[in-house]
This record gives structure tokens, C-alpha cells and sequence, in this order.
């Protein structure tokens, strides 16, 4: 018997052990598993889109005119103060969402590529979304 074909019996095995439904849906799930680190780092650019004023600094930034801010037109543009917003930029700087670029004393920031603007605009476009009929029904019921 073929060494892959064992391992494939073990692996069911394991699968109907653990009372799958669909041993065969379980056992394809294991096969095509999310690598562990990879998912880490996914997760972490999801968080950090996941505070709301990280989520308005990007949101400027993508809609900057000239693709770039410094901190001073992000603090009062978005009414926050400049400190609030150096951490937050610090933060996206740190996780390589944004870029910068020193004029003098001035620091400027930017997107650093196409991949986060593309994330925010799936996001903004999922979250434009009506709810599903489904959906809807059963929050009326919860309220």
C-alpha cells in the first residue's frame, strides 16, 4: 500500500474520531488548513483596521488628494488632536500600512500599496451593503 494512502486512512480515521458530520468535508478542510503564521498576519491587519480611528486615518489617506497627509491636516481634518493621531499613525507605520516622507520638518503619510486600499474598499462596499432578507427578519425578532 502506497505511503500516502496510509497516511490518507489515518487521516480519516482521526477525522471520524472526532465525530465529523462529513468526514470527507473535514478531512478537505484539513488538507487546504490556513498556515498558522499566515493567518497571524492577516489577523493583525485586521485589527489594526479594526479601531475606528486607525479606520479614519486610512480612509483619509486613501481619499487624500495628493495620496498623502501630514499629521497636522489629519488631526484637524478628522477633529482630533495631533498626538491622537501620531499614535495611530505610529501604530500603521509599525504593521507597514503607511509609509512616510520627510519635507523638512513636515512628515508626510501615505498608503504604502494597492492591497489596503483594495481591503477598505471591499469593507466600505460590504458595509454599504442592504442586509439580507434573512438577515433582516431575524434582527426584527432580537430588537
Amino acid at each position: 500500500m502506497p505511503a500516502s494512502s496510509v497516511s490518507d486512512e489515518r487521516e480519516l480515521e482521526d477525522v471520524h474520531q472526532r465525530r465529523s458530520v462529513h468526514p470527507e468535508y473535514a478531512l478537505a478542510v484539513r488538507r487546504d488548513l490556513l498556515n498558522i503564521e499566515t493567518a497571524r498576519q492577516v489577523a493583525s491587519l485586521f485589527a489594526m483596521l479594526a479601531d475606528p480611528t486607525r479606520l479614519q486615518v486610512v480612509y483619509a489617506l486613501l481619499n487624500a488628494p495628493a495620496g498623502e497627509l501630514c499629521v497636522g491636516d489629519l488631526a484637524a481634518g478628522l477633529g482630533r488632536d495631533d498626538t491622537t493621531i501620531s499614535h495611530q499613525l505610529r501604530v500603521l507605520r509599525s504593521n507597514h500600512i503607511v509609509a512616510v516622507r520627510k519635507v523638512g520638518r513636515v512628515v508626510y503619510y501615505r498608503l504604502i500599496d494597492e492591497h489596503i486600499r483594495q481591503v477598505l474598499s471591499l469593507g466600505l462596499t460590504h458595509a454599504s451593503e442592504p442586509l439580507p432578507a434573512s438577515s433582516q427578519a431575524s434582527q426584527e425578532v432580537s430588537i
